[in-house]
């Protein structure tokens, strides 16, 4: 009774002083507390900025062709009837159908938020935040992430830092082991601050198609083949959808950072990138690896 007392009592406090506490986003528990129409006003803007996503629905806009409660319903069965083609094709199996078919009585759909980021040095950023569970892709996205990130990771190793120990390991080898850490040795990383929306769907497509095509013996990952797998990431980068306020957004770019799968596209896509800037590392005498990019020559 204590504890919901005082959560109402911060909630009616808030609420009289038009402040916003939220939680930051690098997840040290630590908590933002400033004022709710700045932070709303900071958030409108990054929206109306960001070239990531398009507005697909306005719920206000009396013109709308049919109510969003209709056309979401339409998008799900459109969703289904793609993958209803590829069972009857045998591309994928019934078992897998009835897997990833989603029911429109049952998917959530997704809502955005923003965290503060304190981490900044020019002041307070934003970082949006869409939930995905239970949507309309939630469940192809866990399948595809369940088959790609085991081999993706194992194609990924050899340059890419696991942790912070990893990279210590590997830097202390390469200094007193390898003995190249010269005086004249420079520190460079790189900071991937677009890391979840990379590039266009189509792009990000085509990469990961490659990469498979590159790094299998055969032309199938799994129980399904490489145009299986494309065809699935289609139906799941094309159909993330979320709300935010009284607008229907979707992804142009990249998808939601709390799916496990966009982590998995983004570091094979930047994988096939790092691949022009290793023509210019000689690796046998320079130390390079990824976790954010760290190059030293």
């Amino acid at each position: 009774m204590y504890e919901k007392n005082l959560i109402q009592s911060i909630q009616t406090s808030l609420k009289k002083n038009n402040l916003i506490l939220r939680r930051t986003a690098d997840n040290m528990n630590i908590f933002y507390l400033g004022n709710l129409q700045d932070f709303e006003s900071k958030a409108d803007k990054y929206l109306t900025t960001s070239e990531d996503y398009d507005i697909l629905f306005n719920m206000n806009d009396v013109n709308n062709e049919k109510p969003f409660n209709v056309a979401f319903k339409e998008m799900i069965e459109s969703m289904n009837s793609l993958l209803e083609k590829l069972k009857t094709h045998k591309a994928i199996s019934s078992d897998l159908y009835e897997r990833f078919i989603a029911d429109p009585n049952k998917v959530k759909l997704p809502y955005l938020y923003f965290l503060p980021n304190l981490s900044n040095e020019k002041g307070m950023s934003l970082v949006p935040m869409v939930t995905s569970e239970y949507s309309a892709t939630w469940k192809i996205a866990k399948y595809l992430n369940q088959l790609l990130r085991p081999f993706a990771d194992g194609v990924l190793r050899s340059t890419t830092f696991v942790n912070e120990t990893d990279f210590i390991r590997q830097l202390n080898r390469y200094a007193t082991t390898e003995r190249r850490l010269r005086p004249t040795t420079l520190f460079c990383s790189i900071k991937i601050t677009n890391f979840y929306t990379l590039d266009e769907h189509r792009n990000m497509i085509d990469t990961i198609g490659y990469f498979l095509q590159d790094h299998l013996v055969t032309n199938k990952l799994g129980l399904l083949t490489v145009q299986t797998i494309r065809n699935l990431l289609h139906l799941f980068l094309y159909n993330n959808i979320f709300s935010y306020k009284e607008d229907i957004f979707k992804f142009t770019k990249g998808a939601p950072n709390t799916v496990a799968l966009t982590e998995t596209l983004s570091n094979i896509y930047l994988f096939v990138w790092q691949k022009k800037l290793l023509k210019e590392v000689n690796q046998s005498i320079e130390l390079f690896g990824r976790s954010t990019i760290l190059y030293m020559e």
